[in-house]
């Protein structure tokens, strides 16, 4: 009989460091990579922007892989977004490894049947998440290696949904985000800036769109002069402080939308 207990004592201890290697709050953030084998080109379809995105938005520490943080390699997860052959659709599978490349974590596969190549990748990544949302992952804050030598882009910090008086005489051209797309948090909702000619498109991640994003409004440059449009095509008063923060004012109310680092 013994040899059986040890034998049982020794799967259960295995068994147990498997599980705690393989949960994902143990580890302090992500990266993402700039393309996926599967694209042509350096975030096609917004396809990397978005997985960033996601992790973002379920509870991870993301970053682009030009971007990842000053911290133990080992400390990180590593993703990848992969696509399954299929004669009808798209299908699309996200996929952890740690610093070593073992795989840590495998989503469910991601179907879609849009005709058109960005709706279809997107809606196809967004249903590939749904798994990952219910894993609830809370990560730990990123232990920092020089803290010294990092900028504040990798400071990690708790922020709080209360109004924020802007002074105008301190909004610059510096306090405009430099990103192709930022995220941003309002009210509990998650928002999505991206960067265009005339100056911002501000999106809402909504399962009511088809891609999952629902266009706003526009933010709109005019040399020194910031203004936003909504999709009814109301104009008002648009700012940027120099923690990135987005401020409309329509005259009446100020909605402030919190910079996500």
């Amino acid at each position: 009989m013994r040899p059986y207990l040890l034998l049982a004592i020794a799967l259960l201890i295995s068994t147990n460091i498997f599980s705690q290697r393989t949960n994902l709050s143990d580890y302090s953030y992500v990266v993402v990579p700039q393309q996926y084998d599967f694209l042509k080109g350096n975030d096609e379809y917004k396809l990397n922007t978005m997985t960033k995105f996601y992790f973002e938005k379920y509870g991870f520490n993301a970053y682009m892989a030009n971007a990842a943080p000053n911290a133990n390699r080992c400390d990180g997860l590593y993703a990848n977004v992969e696509e399954l052959k299929t004669l009808f659709g798209t299908k699309l599978q996200i996929v952890l490894k740690d610093c070593d490349a073992n795989e840590i974590y495998r989503s469910q596969v991601g179907k879609s049947k849009y005709k058109e190549y960005d709706k279809t990748y997107q809606d196809a990544l967004r249903k590939a998440f749904n798994s990952i949302e219910a894993l609830r992952v809370e990560q730990k804050n990123i232990a920092l290696q020089n803290p010294s030598k990092t900028t504040t882009r990798y400071t990690v910090t708790t922020k709080v949904d209360t109004p924020v008086k802007i002074d105008p005489s301190a909004i610059s051209e510096d306090n405009l985000p430099s990103a192709k797309f930022s995220n941003y948090s309002n009210s509990g909702k998650t928002f999505l800036l991206r960067k265009t000619t005339e100056g911002y498109s501000l999106y809402e991640e909504s399962p009511a769109a088809e891609d999952g994003l629902l266009l706003k409004g526009k933010i709109i440059l005019m040399e020194k002069v910031v203004k936003y449009m909504d999709t009814a095509g109301k104009v008002s008063d648009a700012s940027f402080d120099a923690a990135g923060n987005l401020t409309i004012n329509d005259g009446s109310t100020a909605t402030v939308y919190f910079f996500q680092n």
